[in-house]
């Protein structure tokens, strides 16, 4: 598919409204699209103008044809009973079924007064060259938090590490500010992650890579990525957006972004604990499923079965 076959012209050429924010001149959803039938037909956008690719079929079912190749592509609901799942009901789509999501972790910028760097909009040489670089890059599974009511991706919008060098090549000041931003990845599959890849990932709810287990009826962390020593200060763990209490560790790019708090990552983890034996939606202990409700066979606060 191509950007055109989704996105709106006025979408991509602009439609003379000076937007702050690319979220804000955003038409389209998935919703748009792949919508159960008894809320609606296809194809209206959320600023009510419809798509010009879109037909019925004889039939009923609705098609989406691509503008480059005119393929069609069938316009399938949103499967029953696993994306209205009770306990989604604030996913978005893109937090399911995006299959990884670009991270640059630790933007490295330095300054330094010894030398000149090329402005790019006089044309002329300025006194001060700018350095940077980063400490890894990762295309893996994405990060999750929350933004205003709805679970989205996340990933680092700009983990900025800054050291200033006087004339003399000496330290003349450093800053780190490390922050976090809501991204579509554009990496839509089919399927949806499984319930472990969220369920059992410390990755995924914010925390970083590393091991998370129950000890005295509190949630505990231990994370791989310990930070770095900086001329600044250390920073918190470059992977971690918040910690196992839920005491944001970065920023957020927008006001109404945050990470999940200490009750969501307990509830979230705790599913986790049930997925050896409870594997998928399937199960019926998930149809009326409570956080308070206790195993009758597992122990959580010790981690053992129950004789």
């Amino acid at each position: 598919m191509a950007c055109i076959d989704c996105h709106t012209r006025d979408e991509i050429m602009g439609d003379g409204t000076n937007y702050a924010h690319y979220e804000q001149a955003l038409e389209i959803s998935c919703e748009l699209c792949h919508i159960n039938p008894e809320q609606g037909k296809p194809g209206l956008t959320r600023k009510k103008k419809q798509l010009n690719n879109l037909e019925q079929a004889p039939e009923g079912s609705y098609l989406l044809t691509g503008k480059l190749t005119g393929k069609k592509h069938p316009l399938n609901p949103p499967k029953a009973g696993v994306c209205d799942y009770q306990g989604h009901k604030r996913m978005s789509c893109a937090s399911c079924h995006s299959s990884w999501i670009p991270q640059c972790y630790g933007c490295h910028a330095k300054r330094d007064m010894r030398d000149t760097h090329l402005d790019k909009l006089t044309g002329k040489e300025t006194d001060g060259w700018w350095e940077e670089g980063r400490s890894y890059l990762r295309y893996e599974k994405p990060m999750l938090a929350v933004w205003k009511d709805k679970i989205v991706t996340v990933t680092p919008g700009c983990q900025d590490i800054v050291t200033l060098i006087d004339k003399e090549g000496k330290p003349a000041g450093s800053f780190n500010s490390l922050t976090m931003a809501a991204l579509s990845p554009h990496t839509t599959q089919k399927a949806g992650r499984t319930c472990a890849d969220c369920h059992t990932s410390t990755k995924t709810v914010g925390l970083g890579e590393g091991t998370a287990w129950k000890e005295k009826g509190e949630w505990r962390f231990s994370g791989i990525d310990q930070g770095l020593q900086t001329e600044a200060g250390p920073t918190p763990p470059l992977d971690g957006y918040v910690n196992i209490e839920g005491k944001p560790l970065q920023k957020s790019a927008r006001p109404d972004l945050r990470p999940f708090n200490k009750g969501e990552l307990a509830r979230i983890l705790r599913v986790g604990q049930c997925l050896p034996c409870h594997k998928d939606y399937s199960d019926k202990i998930y149809a009326n499923y409570t956080p308070e409700r206790k195993c009758p066979v597992f122990d959580e606060e010790s981690g053992t079965t129950k004789r």
